[in-house]
């Protein structure tokens, strides 16, 4: 991706000593099949959760044929001929293990989590569905109602949700990230099973997966196990998945949406890079740590400057996923102070997103952003779940998890004149998609607001309370 016209590569050198550091215990091996196996051992409780992750997801799918991969969710828990119909979580229950799905762009994951000693029998039960499902009508065609009604309450009948999903198709207008996960209702309505069994037989085959096991194991014993279940099984060719990345440059776009909520909300993205498709990792990282300096906790920027201090804003959440396959977005979603209309919120907001191409970034802020940022990862690698979601998303992104134990190395090396030149190639308007999101019937837009590149001080009611990031359609799971 092109830097600013006659701009001077910035060396993203740094000095100051990294504050904290993840390491971890892990096991990994590849089956002959291409059965990826990675064990991590956390002794702290006798437990320990399974988790496999097929490569495949919405952004496999066709316009005809969007909610395949999270239909073939559905109906892995409708039993094999070794384990009929609900036969799966009624042994999970007998045993005190618990079981669920998830689907999103990218991936599909079955988890598992029981007493460390029947970690044999979550492996026997998963090897089973990988290459014995039953795709019958009799449970194909209710499945379908439960998904089609899923659909209704995440998304028809709820405005705001309906309106993201919109807005992703803006913010992606040429990657099939756009895709909602679970599909339209035309697609729900039009699914055959036939085509359910075709997608079993393309992805879900050993050398298209990766099997997670953390918890309190021995990596010898377990891998043993996993070698004895999945081992013999075959691989087979899998299709060449789409290209995800987005063209960047394509130019500013907007939307002003009306439909029955209570509260205005503004959405703005930044079509950017991620880890994976980067050029340079650098550029990735200096992205975390942008979104950080502008979200992250009651001293960064936003907080400080839009809620407390000006109070223009009375909720605002900036995200951007690191780790995503493909092209990301670098996202902000506000909710305006009584008073405030959406137009003047986004020109506060823009204004704070320019200050980080100019205004300095002290050491003292720097050093707080790297510090939060690593030491959000690491809580959230507290639970056994959250380690082996993080190391599933990392290798379903073909990424390896060994990046969180250099991350902290990689954080550190990022000087500040660098971060800057990444906000000046990425943050730009050709990047941005904008949704203004208003309250049916309210007449107030961007004509009553003459000064909305000159934010209002003040408004006339304190914050109050909002949520934190937009209703997303980009994963799902089960609950069978």
């Amino acid at each position: 991706m092109p830097v600013l016209a006659k701009s001077k590569p910035v060396s993203n050198s740094a000095t100051a000593p990294a504050p904290i550091q993840v390491k971890t215990k892990t096991y990994e091996e590849t089956l002959p099949n291409g059965l990826k196996v990675i064990i991590r051992e956390d002794h702290r409780a006798p437990v320990a959760m399974t988790q496999i992750w097929y490569k495949v997801g919405s952004t496999d799918e066709t316009g005809d044929e969007l909610g395949l991969s999270h239909a073939l969710e559905h109906m892995m828990f409708k039993g094999t001929s070794k384990v009929p119909g609900e036969e799966l979580s009624r042994i999970s229950g007998k045993f005190g293990g618990s079981t669920n799905a998830f689907t999103s762009n990218n991936y599909t994951g079955y988890y598992q989590l029981y007493p460390a000693q029947y970690v044999p029998l979550a492996l026997e039960l998963e090897a089973d569905r990988m290459q014995n499902l039953q795709l019958r009508q009799q449970d194909f065609e209710p499945e379908m109602r439960v998904i089609m009604e899923e659909r209704r309450q995440r998304t028809d009948d709820n405005p705001k949700a309906l309106a993201y999903e919109k807005f992703r198709w803006m913010a992606y207008p040429t990657s099939p990230l756009r895709q909602p996960t679970i599909g339209h209702m035309k697609n729900l309505e039009g699914l055959k099973l036939d085509s359910l069994k075709r997608w079993y037989q393309k992805w879900y085959t050993p050398n298209n997966a990766t099997l997670i096991i953390v918890g309190d194991v021995d990596p010898q014993k377990t891998i043993y196990d996993v070698r004895r279940y999945f081992g013999d099984m075959p691989r087979r060719a899998t299709p060449v998945r789409p290209d995800v990345s987005e063209f960047q440059h394509i130019g500013e776009r907007q939307m002003d949406v009306s439909v029955p909520v209570q509260i205005p909300a503004l959405y703005l993205a930044w079509n950017v890079d991620s880890l994976q498709s980067a050029d340079n990792p650098d550029k990735a990282y200096a992205l975390a740590l942008l979104q950080s300096v502008l979200d992250g906790g009651l001293s960064a920027r936003f907080e400080t400057r839009l809620i407390r201090e000006q109070r223009i804003l009375a909720s605002v959440s900036c995200n951007y996923d690191l780790f995503n396959r493909g092209s990301s977005l670098f996202t902000i979603t506000a909710i305006p102070e009584q008073g405030v209309t959406l137009e003047q919120a986004r020109a506060a907001i823009l204004a704070e997103v320019e200050k980080l191409k100019t205004d300095p970034i002290t050491p003292t802020e720097l050093e707080r952003v790297k510090t939060s940022y690593l030491a959000e990862l690491v809580y959230s690698q507290d639970s056994i779940e959250g380690q082996a979601q993080l190391i599933g998303m990392l290798e379903s992104a073909n990424l390896s998890y060994k990046i969180i134990d250099a991350l902290p190395q990689k954080l550190n090396q990022l000087s500040v004149p660098y971060m800057q030149q990444i906000a000046q190639q990425y943050l730009v308007s050709d990047n941005l998609s904008t949704m203004y999101l208003r309250v049916a019937g309210d007449k107030t837009q961007a004509k009553s607001a003459p000064n909305a590149q000159n934010p209002v001080q003040a408004a006339s009611q304190p914050a109050t309370s909002a949520t934190k990031n937009p209703v997303s359609s980009t994963s799902t799971g089960s609950n069978p």
